[in-house]
This record gives structure tokens, sequence and C-alpha cells, in this order.
């Protein structure tokens, strides 16, 4: 009974490790219309309560060339989304400013998050999204935690 109980344990080990990080955390880049535009991308599991199955966190950096992430929301979403492999509306789609937001800004904890939330149209095409300002504690309750 102990082997037993010993291999479901380890059986269940491996998926308790890959809710311990982001799915994806990568630089990403698109192009604007004038010029590149770069973000930081990081793609979580929502806790199994939540009513979305994902959630990405699009930080705007200071180096970022070309159009701001909030100007090219819809068309992030649709790029994003294709390139993980889910609809736009399984997710909480988080866009993160922060002191890595400005060229030369001192090290601070003051952040904003936005939250957008997305849904097709009956022609198929994404709609505009609903924006809500949400808190850290709200990220990291979305990421299940996971959220650094």
């Amino acid at each position: 009974m102990f082997a037993l109980r010993f291999a479901f344990f380890v059986l269940l080990l491996p998926i308790g490790l890959l809710r311990a990080q982001p799915l994806a955390d990568t630089l990403f880049t698109w192009q604007g219309y004038g010029q590149e535009g770069r973000c930081r991308v990081q793609l979580f599991r929502t806790p199994p309560t939540t009513d979305r199955a994902y959630v990405v966190v699009l930080q705007e950096l200071a180096d970022n060339p070309g159009p701001s992430t909030v100007a090219d929301a819809r068309y992030l979403v649709e790029r994003l989304s294709r390139h993980f492999g889910f609809e736009p509306a399984d997710a909480y789609w988080i866009f993160h400013w922060g002191a890595f937001s400005f060229p030369g800004a001192r090290a601070s904890d003051k952040e904003l998050f936005l939250r957008a939330t997305f849904s097709r149209t009956t022609t198929g095409r994404l709609s505009a999204p609903r924006w809500q300002v949400i808190t850290r504690a709200e990220v990291e309750r979305l990421t299940d935690r996971q959220f650094r």
C-alpha cells in the first residue's frame, strides 16, 4: 500500500512543478505601423475556479521603440492567442506598467495593472476590450500566486 501511495505522489509531483512557473516568459516583438514594438509576455494558467483558462501579462518596456501595448492591444491579443494556441476570450489580458516602463526611472513599487477581456462578435471579429484597473493582489490571485 505504501508503494502505491508513493507512486501516486510521484505521478502528481510533475503536475505541481509545472504549475510553479509561467507557461511562457518571453520578449515579444511585432511590427507596428511605423516601428517595431517590443514587450515582455508572461503566460499563466489560472486556478481551477476561474472562468477563463489563461492569464497573459504584457509588460510595457522602457526600450520599446514602437507603439505601446495598449495602442496595439487587439492586434497583440490576436497574434499572441494564435501563437499560444487558444482563443482570446479564454484569457485575461493584463497590461502592466512599472518603473521598468520608463527610461531612467528609479526603482519603485508603483505600478499599474489594466485587465482586458475580449470576445468574438457575431461576424467573428475580436471585440473592443473591456478594461478594468486591478491590483497586484488580484494579478497574483489570477495567476495562482505565480506572478512575480
